[in-house]
């Protein structure tokens, strides 16, 4: 065990790395199958986390987005200044009016690109943020 280990990394039979266990796994504990565990500070440069693979649901309701913005940093009013960073007036008035009014945020709703972009968020962030809003 290195000086600088905090926990083991679960290695998929793919190679990326599925998750980080504690150090105190009960000895009985072992992994699945074609799963190895390592050491996290002997993890190889460029390690890769595995790719969620959970599907991305189709809406989650407006507060849960919002939820999700704030508890991870993102304020309203930051969104409400995306929002006006729009510079198309009449994308913003329909990005202002969808984000207002509509009592869900759908993933595939074309008014979501352009405030997603102003947030600086990438497609795959708002996947992300979408599978997790849904449990909100």
């Amino acid at each position: 065990m290195g000086a600088n280990q905090t926990s083991w990394a679960l290695v998929r039979p793919d190679g990326y790395v599925e998750t980080f266990l504690r150090l105190d796994l009960p000895e009985t504990w072992a992994p699945e199958e074609g799963y190895t565990v390592v050491p996290d500070d002997e993890l190889p440069e460029g390690w890769q986390r595995a790719p969620d693979e959970t599907p991305v649901p189709v809406n989650v309701s407006a507060r849960q987005i919002r939820m999700w913005l704030v508890l991870h940093g993102i304020s309203l009013a930051t969104v409400d200044a995306a929002i006006d960073s729009i510079p198309d007036q009449m994308q913003r008035d329909l990005v202002k009016v969808e984000w207002d009014w509509a009592p869900y945020v759908e993933r595939a709703h074309p008014m979501l690109i352009p405030l997603a972009a102003a947030l600086g968020l990438s497609e795959e962030q708002v996947d992300q943020a979408f599978r997790e809003a849904i449990n909100i």
